[in-house]
């Protein structure tokens, strides 16, 4: 009997788990289910620093906020943040109405996204109007808002500021 008499066996079917098709069918969901969990464990560890919980009472205190910067430009303050040699903040503050300003102003550095980037400075007054901080030195980058007022809060000035490379300048619109 020649070789083309025999019949021919038949083809062995391999277990499912040997083929490709299920496995790259089951690809996806399973790429689905481990996105899930990453993004359920980022919104659970993470905090909502941009949201407000009483949007309300924050829309009231603008108002606050906005009589402080009219009592700012009724004064005609105007100042300057820069760093001294060692990295710390240096402001030059003018009055035009010859406002006397007391012996300490604090300034707080607010980072645009990230709340635990803020920092809170309390300079103490120099010479020629020039107040310094003892001690923290200015972030080199990000976007951030800046705020300066006096301890009994009366008055603002406020500024932005993409890094601290060069001087930031503060000015209070004229009266």
């Amino acid at each position: 009997m020649s070789r083309s008499d025999t019949p021919s066996s038949p083809a062995v079917e391999p277990p499912w788990y040997r083929q490709v098709w299920p496995w790259l069918l089951m690809l996806m969901p399973a790429t689905a289910l481990v996105g899930g969990v990453i993004t359920f464990w980022l919104a659970a560890t993470t905090n909502d620093s941009l949201v407000v919980d009483d949007y309300y009472k924050e829309g009231r205190a603008i108002n606050r906020e906005l009589a402080r910067d009219r009592r700012a430009t009724e004064l005609g303050l105007s100042a300057t943040l820069d760093r001294d040699g060692a990295g710390r903040p240096r402001l030059r503050v003018v009055s035009r109405a010859n406002a006397a300003l007391g012996p300490t102003l604090t300034m707080r550095l607010v980072h645009a996204t990230r709340a635990e980037l803020d920092r809170s400075f309390s300079l103490a007054a120099g010479t020629d109007g020039v107040y310094t901080a003892a001690d923290g030195a200015l972030p080199e980058g990000g976007h951030w808002n800046i705020q300066i007022e006096e301890p009994e809060r009366r008055w603002r000035l406020v500024a932005s500021a993409k890094g601290f490379t060069k001087p930031v300048a503060f000015e209070s619109a004229t009266p």
